[in-house]
Order: structure tokens, then C-alpha cells, then sequence
């Protein structure tokens, strides 16, 4: 069955986008083992990248093998990438590094060709590794102004050290034939978010259209 639209009481929605636009919202929360959050911040992502439109043109079009449209994965390698039931697939599973919302320490300013997160975090219990939770979706949604689905992946600290997250961002699949990754959006936390051993961070990707 298809996932239906939900309707929400006017204003439910938080909305940091202007009229018109297409964009995302990022809600983040760190809570401690108890579940007390101890940290929540949600700010405008800023950071989609040129893969985000490149892959939304290939689907767009319908882009056969013969027309296939080079993109940069998130190796730094060149991809002939052509439409696919599987493009813009963000559904890692738990440990997942090639698709969903990743975490890194990097900390310079995105740019439009950025395709890989600067510093990514490992995935495990380690020295200055995160545990990387399965993604989740949440069901679209809309008000009288917004409409939105919430992507979502938690990171929890177990590697016996505070770890501070300080960029963010979201890779897809893209199609050649076989899955192939790359990074759509990228954004980078002013002053970084702590994430103190034992506690773990939820990220929230909010993807917004307003009228």
C-alpha cells in the first residue's frame, strides 16, 4: 500500500523555509542514556549539492543507458548514471556507509561540488567512531503552507570518549546498471554538536516544499 498524505493542524509544521521554496530543515538531538535530551537544535540545511539536481534531471528525463549522465560518486569517481527504480535510495541499514545521513568532523564550508562528507565518521565502538542506527522515514505530511517527509538515523557514542559531530550530510544511490552512491546535501554545524560518550544523537532531514 502507498503511504498516504497527512494532515496537520496549521502552523504544526516547523517551517524555516520562505515562500515558494523546495529545501530541507535539520533537527538535531542528543539525548543521555536515560533519554533526557540534552541537546536540540534545528536550523535551515543550506548545503544541497550538484548531485541532488543532477540525479533529479536523470529521473526527470528518464534518462536511457545511451544518454546516461556523468556524475561524481562518493569515491571521486566519474558514474554513467541512468534512470532506475533504485535512484535517490537512502534506506541504510544499521552500520550502512554508503547510504543515509552520515556524520563527519569535517569543518570546511560546503561548496556546490562537494561530493563526499571532508572527514566522515567510522561506524562502530572505537576511539572516535559513532554507531550508526538503521534510517527511517517518516510519512509525508502537510499543513495549509508546508509539506514535508522527515528523514531520520541515529548515532549513539559508545567509543568511551566525547565526540563532536560537525558536518552533516545525505547519500543516495544512484543507478548505472548497479548501485552506485553519492552525496546530495552537505551541511556543515557552526561550532560543532558534542555527542558525550553514552548518549546519542538523532538526526532529522526534513525535506520541505512551501507555497
Amino acid at each position: 500500500a502507498k503511504p498516504e498524505l497527512e494532515i496537520v493542524n496549521e502552523g504544526q509544521i516547523p517551517n524555516l523555509l520562505v515562500s515558494g521554496e523546495v529545501g530541507a530543515v535539520l533537527e538535531l538531538i542528543v539525548k543521555d542514556k536515560n533519554g533526557k535530551v540534552t541537546d536540540h537544535r534545528i536550523m535551515k540545511s543550506r548545503s544541497f549539492v550538484r548531485q541532488f539536481l543532477e540525479l533529479l534531471f536523470v529521473e526527470f528525463n528518464k534518462l536511457p543507458p545511451k544518454a546516461a549522465l556523468v556524475m561524481k560518486d562518493i569515491g571521486g569517481f566519474p558514474r554513467y548514471i541512468r534512470e532506475g527504480y533504485r535512484n535517490f535510495d537512502c534506506a541504510g541499514g544499521v552500520g550502512d556507509l554508503a547510504r543515509g545521513i552520515m556524520v563527519g568532523t569535517g569543518t570546511t564550508a560546503p561548496t556546490i561540488d562537494d561530493y563526499q562528507l571532508e572527514t566522515r565518521i567510522p561506524h562502530g565502538t572505537g576511539a572516535g567512531q559513532l554507531q550508526y542506527g538503521g534510517v527511517t522515514f517518516g510519512l509525508p505530511a502537510s499543513d495549509p503552507t508546508t509539506s514535508q517527509f522527515t528523514i531520520t538515523r541515529d548515532f549513539a557514542n559508545a567509543s568511551g570518549g566525547d565526540i563532536t559531530v560537525n558536518e552533516i550530510g545525505l547519500y543516495v544511490v544512484g543507478w548505472d546498471g548497479a548501485a552506485k552512491y553519492f552525496m546530495v546535501i552537505r551541511d556543515v554545524i557552526a561550532g560543532g554538536i558534542a555527542v558525550p560518550n553514552g548518549q546519542t544523537l538523532t538526526v532529522n532531514y526534513r525535506e520541505q516544499a512551501v507555497v
